[in-house]
């Protein structure tokens, strides 16, 4: 019984260990479709944001990535990397013309295949709609993204994801522990029987031979 839990010890911490690092590439991909969905503007460029629901929304600058030529903006599809992150200054208007209230925040970083960015700042949609985005900036290749927090390690895949790998992990540990102490146990270690006089009976106790009850030499 112990040795088939030992195996199944085994078994289990290798299937959880296993499907959480395919969680975790799901939650990988999830965030890297997010940031392709990120609303690029570049630097001198109005354009409109259609937010489809109320909550908070994030303004980033991205130095590294892809964007596209954008009505009315002026611009060609280009591409654009730099170590550096330009300094960008920030307009939004919601659909009644009224400038809406921005909060610095930088806390916010991504870096996929599609774009590399960090959050300069966090705006609230009270409910949904169009808002414009105004960029300038004196950095001409400058480009804001608009959209949702993409922040790794607020994404819930890849949370579940780590807390999946530690579990597996420890179980595969716990039998390995097992297995180190089974190998290590002495051979014959078993129940042992010892044999004595009866109380009522005296003991007998041995001692080497007197010289003089040795048998004399031939």
């Amino acid at each position: 019984m112990r040795a088939r839990a030992h195996a199944l010890l085994w078994l289990l911490g290798i299937v959880v260990t296993v499907a959480s690092f395919v969680v975790a590439i799901r939650g990988v991909n999830q965030i890297e479709r997010a940031v392709s969905d990120l609303v690029r503007v570049p630097a001198g460029c109005a354009t409109t944001v259609e937010v489809s629901r109320a909550g908070t929304y994030v303004v980033y600058v991205e130095n590294k990535g892809r964007v596209g030529s954008i009505d009315g903006c002026g611009n060609d599809s280009r591409t654009y990397d730099s170590d550096d992150v330009p300094e960008v200054e920030v307009t939004i208007l919601d659909r009644a013309g009224d400038v809406v209230e921005q909060t610095g925040d930088e806390s916010i970083a991504y870096s996929t295949p599609r774009g590399v960015g960090r959050s300069v700042a966090t705006f609230v949609a009270d409910a949904p709609g169009r808002f414009v985005v105004e960029v300038r900036s004196t950095t001409s290749e400058a480009v804001v993204t608009v959209g949702v927090d993409v922040a790794i390690e607020k994404n819930r895949m890849v949370l579940l994801a780590a807390v999946g790998v530690l579990a597996g992990l420890l179980m595969m540990a716990i039998a390995l522990i097992i297995t180190v102490r089974r190998r290590r146990r002495p051979v014959g270690t078993g129940p042992m029987v010892v044999y004595g006089a009866p109380q009522d009976e005296p003991s007998l106790t041995w001692a080497p031979p007197r010289p003089q009850d040795r048998a004399p030499r031939s």
